[in-house]
């Protein structure tokens, strides 16, 4: 299933024409992906959330695809077809996007291809997708800004969720 949906998300960058501006938007597909792998790394042993694959061989495996395929398509994606004019239009936008990787992951969930642990749960995900998608967007504008957004929300999420840094 997560194999599946990262063959759709790249078939569709690439059908939109958005991996052909794909220089425009590296710095951001390379800055989420390594969002991805930094919560790979401090929770390597705490995993909030962990995937269980049915093609791929294990969560690892299916994080690295999610962060060479499935996240870089995202933003070029996202950023491709972002609204210029019209809060409203934009706010729609944003919530569309939200709302979508809200059902797939839920449906992930279902088929048990997605687990919660340490006190995360689906809701959260939710809450995390709109500051994933705000800091898309910021980070394609400032990527300073964007960086010290997500310092805070790490910051946050660690506090929160009591990941131990540093303990062996």
């Amino acid at each position: 299933m997560v194999l599946f949906s990262n063959i759709i998300f790249l078939f569709a960058a690439v059908v939109t024409g958005s991996l052909k501006d794909w220089r425009r938007y590296y710095q951001t597909a390379l800055y989420l992906s390594y969002c991805n792998l930094l919560y790979n790394l401090l929770c390597n042993e705490y995993l909030l959330w962990e995937y269980h694959p049915d093609w791929l061989l294990n969560h690892v495996v299916t994080d690295l695809l999610n962060s060479i395929v499935l996240l870089p398509a995202t933003a070029m994606l996202y950023l491709h077809y972002f609204p210029n004019k019209g809060k409203i239009t934009i706010v729609l936008y944003y919530l569309a996007w939200i709302a979508g990787f809200s059902v797939l992951e839920y449906a992930w969930h279902l088929a048990g291809v997605i687990t919660y642990d340490h006190g995360w749960k689906f809701l959260y995900s939710i809450i995390f997708y709109f500051a994933m998608f705000f800091a898309i967007r910021l980070h394609h504008r400032s990527a300073g800004k964007a960086l010290l957004f997500s310092l805070v929300v790490v910051t946050f999420l660690v506090i929160v969720f009591k990941v131990p840094l540093w303990e062996q």
